[in-house]
């Protein structure tokens, strides 16, 4: 039952994320969510039995859930990445990807070595048989791994951070750093089961709560990735307003300058521009025609002139003539 929970908070994160999906066309946070969400639902026993049982009975679901659960740590190791560190986008794309083509083809590979064995809850009674072992060991390793670069590239910007953005990431960097322990935890029972490693002693058999772990970190992350998103709309709300109110003061402006003026003095209308473009747009249609008044005449008052150029330095709109 905690993986549908689990599934439920993921499936949140998606549905948080839908406008900037809507807004950009793609979002890597939204992948990673519908991926690790699809993942906790096959886990479920009950969801796993069935659903295997329909594929013939010989665990092929376990190896669609590691996928989509590699997948899923992809799509947010590149999503926090990409955000916060201003080396990630200039790696090689082959380079980046190489982990995880190397990650997925070993999951299959271990998987049909080991065998089309009969469906089970508990991949981990399979653990004696080595290829069985290594198959886990890889997903426990790729978890690990991904969650370990994203909590260090967390402690290494969160300092550099605006205050939204720091209370997010160190969500973000707690939830994986619970994932790394939880990793580490995991490979230790496999190890343990597996006897590849004598020295390390036998499985005890010491139930860890590791679906406990994984839903604090997945309501870390899942949190932590929000709150920027809802501080960004909040941004972006309150920049749209006050560029709305530029323009509603610019406007008149130029409508009385550029009155009677020839028509090749305004520049064309674009249907499509933004509101800032619309404001820059007009900002270079008043200079032209102060330009075009001559030496020694002028348009604007004073009192225009200085408020559009303290407008420019805000925007960092550059003076066009």
């Amino acid at each position: 039952m905690i993986q549908i929970v689990m599934a439920g908070a993921l499936l949140l994160l998606a549905v948080a994320r839908v406008p900037a999906m809507t807004r950009n066309g793609k979002d890597t946070v939204f992948y990673a969510a519908v991926f690790e969400a699809g993942a906790m639902v096959l886990i479920d026993p009950d969801v796993y039995s069935t659903t295997d049982s329909l594929l013939g009975g010989v665990n092929l679901v376990k190896l669609i859930n590691s996928i989509l659960m590699v997948l899923g740590l992809w799509f947010l190791r590149a999503a926090v990445l990409n955000a916060i560190s201003p080396d990630y986008g200039k790696r090689n794309v082959w380079v980046r990807r190489l982990p995880l083509l190397a990650t997925v083809a070993l999951q299959f590979l271990f998987f049909f070595l080991t065998g089309l064995l009969p469906s089970t809850a508990t991949w981990g009674q399979y653990h004696y048989l080595l290829t069985a072992a290594f198959f886990s060991l890889m997903v426990i390793a790729f978890v690990g791994w991904s969650c370990g670069e994203i909590a260090w590239a967390c402690i290494r910007f969160i300092p550099r951070m605006r205050k939204a953005f720091k209370v997010g990431f160190s969500m973000v960097g707690l939830g994986c750093l619970i994932s790394v322990y939880t990793a580490v935890s995991m490979a230790d029972e496999v190890l343990r089961s597996s006897d590849l490693f004598p020295v390390l002693g036998s499985r005890s058999f010491k139930s860890q709560p590791f679906a406990v772990y994984e839903l604090f970190a997945i309501v870390l992350v899942g949190v932590g990735l929000t709150i920027p998103a809802v501080a960004g709309r909040a941004a972006r709300k309150k920049h749209k307003a006050r560029i709305q109110e530029m323009i509603e003061s610019v406007e008149p402006i130029r409508n009385r300058v550029l009155k009677g003026a020839r028509m090749d003095r305004l520049l064309e209308t674009d249907a499509n521009a933004s509101e800032q473009d619309r404001l820059h747009r007009m900002i270079v249609e008043i200079w032209d025609a102060e330009l075009a008044a001559g030496t020694g005449a002028t348009v604007l008052t004073e009192r225009e002139r200085s408020y559009l150029l303290s407008l420019e330095t805000d925007l960092d709109l550059e003076r066009s003539s």
